[in-house]
């Protein structure tokens, strides 16, 4: 009553959540990303398969299909093949011959286990639900920082804590930066102080000098 709704003489509107329309990772038909050997099947999948707007319900069919999709291609010869073509980039152990000192690989791992709780503080309260210009700004600098530190740290110590916390920053860095660039308010996030696209264009001109 108190939104100007009565539902004893009049339905209630519903309209859609915002996670039904969030998208997801672009896919083709098996599943395959625009990344090599990345692979995507159900709710983190934007296949298209129900339009643009997919029903929550839906994902269960995603998940089912291209999730057995995903699974016929990378068992294929030609997803054998693509994985073997990426296999030499992907270091996560030390190479044999190489063994790290108990002590550093110990004292590695629990600088990898804090680091990696910042960097989860941070996107959390920089690049939550509710973001702002500036704390999406502090969170690129402060994620470049912790790339560099969790690279030196695989560097350091290579093992799966390591590269665990590597690979999350990178990925932290990279979404923060794309929140920083978007300032619409759409989706699962609001930009407090939304800049107009003139003031945008501006900044995004200025960025793209100096890099």
């Amino acid at each position: 009553m108190q939104r100007g709704i009565d539902m004893r003489k009049e339905g209630m509107p519903v309209v859609p959540a915002a996670h039904y329309t969030c998208g997801g990772v672009a896919s083709d038909l098996q599943g395959r990303t625009d990344v090599t050997n990345l692979y995507v099947a159900g709710e983190a999948a934007r296949t298209g398969l129900h339009g643009g707007n997919r029903l929550a319900s839906t994902s269960l069919l995603e998940g089912l299909v291209f999730g057995a999709s995903v699974a016929d291609f990378v068992a294929s010869e030609e997803g054998r093949e693509v994985a073997a073509s990426v296999e030499k980039m992907v270091t996560t152990v030390p190479p044999p011959g190489e063994v790290v000192p108990a002590r550093t690989s110990e004292a590695a791992a629990e600088a990898a286990a804090k680091l990696l709780a910042d960097l989860r503080a941070t996107m959390w309260d920089k690049v939550g639900v509710e973001r702002t210009v500036a704390g999406t700004a502090e969170a690129v600098a402060r994620l470049g920082e912790m790339r560099e530190e969790a690279t030196r740290l695989f560097e350091v110590s290579p093992a799966v804590a390591t590269a665990a916390v590597r690979d999350a920053a990178c990925a932290g860095e990279a979404v923060a930066r794309a929140a920083h660039h978007n300032r619409t308010s759409a989706g699962g996030h609001y930009m407090v102080d939304a800049v107009s696209e003139a003031e945008e264009k501006e900044e995004l001109l200025a960025m793209a000098s100096s890099a």
